[in-house]
């Protein structure tokens, strides 16, 4: 006797979600595949903000004169080097402006001055929104200190984070 049944393949939704998954990863790599690598940006935007380089250097020279000679100024020979210390520059990693421009709704970063514990200047950068308004929220995914060596750890505090502890690096001179 012949068999009229017929095997057709059955339907197994955790397969079909598998399937689905492993596609948009596939997806994914090929785009980031096809991309230069480069952030993408409105440059009528950046027009706006971004000078030549000669105006960045007069600026930094300016303020690097002004540092001496408000030093010589001071009574207390002191009171700058212990109270307000002030780089020629401070770097931060792509990353921690990426995690700032990544909150939700920012539009922007502000940076803040700030005084550290031995009277060093802090630049403290926080996201704004397209109204100019700080954003205050966590920048990382998970609320576990950041572990750099050399650095106590930072907590996320009130709520919030923001960036700061970024490399310091007298005697850096723009272009040089």
């Amino acid at each position: 006797m012949k068999s009229t049944f017929k095997a057709t393949p059955s339907f197994h939704p955790s397969r079909s979600k598998l399937f689905a998954a492993i596609v948009l990863v596939v997806a994914a790599f090929s785009l980031m595949a096809c991309s230069d690598g480069k952030i993408p940006f409105d440059e009528a935007r950046a027009r706006e903000q971004i000078i030549p380089v000669k105006q960045g250097q007069t600026f930094q020279d300016s303020f690097v004169s002004a540092r001496a000679q408000l030093s010589r100024l001071v009574i207390d020979s002191t009171f700058l080097g212990r109270k307000f210390r002030l780089p020629n520059a401070e770097t931060f990693n792509r990353d921690a402006i990426a995690a700032l421009l990544n909150a939700p709704g920012a539009d922007g970063v502000r940076v803040y001055l700030g005084s550290g514990e031995k009277g060093e200047l802090r630049l403290v950068l926080v996201p704004v929104d397209k109204n100019g308004k700080d954003i205050i929220g966590p920048l990382l995914g998970n609320k576990t200190a950041l572990n750099i060596p050399g650095i106590p750890s930072a907590y996320a505090q009130n709520g919030g984070d923001v960036v700061e502890n970024g490399q310091v690096c007298p005697p850096c001179e723009i272009g040089k």
